[in-house]
């Protein structure tokens, strides 16, 4: 039989990371961007979790991110990488989601 608890804990894991789903869905929208949950449910969409702009996003959320992770001082992002891997950017998804709604203006004004 399993154990309640870890049931609980399972479920509400679930609705945290529904919430930041809808959390980055709305606020995409907000800026006047094309934005979709496509992970309602637990389907785990193959391409990702959301889709903003027709480009897809993963959302992880956890309770506490590794400080090295979060951008300091005054930067505005935080490129990481592994060895021997790709670099990728961490930076605030309000400052994101304002470069990709300019990013739409300069597309939509061509």
């Amino acid at each position: 039989m399993k154990n309640p608890e870890n049931v609980r804990r399972g479920k509400r894991n679930r609705q945290r990371g529904a919430e930041l789903q809808r959390l980055a869905v709305r606020m995409a929208k907000d800026s006047g961007l094309d934005a979709h949950n496509r992970d309602r449910g637990g389907a785990q969409h193959e391409l990702g979790d959301i889709e903003i702009e027709g480009r897809w996003y993963g959302c992880k959320r956890r309770t506490k991110i590794a400080a090295w992770l979060k951008p300091e001082k005054s930067e505005d992002g935080v490129v990481i990488r592994e060895d021997r891997g790709k670099p990728y950017i961490v930076l605030d998804y309000d400052y994101f989601v304002h470069i990709l709604s300019i990013m739409k203006e300069m597309a939509d004004d061509n």
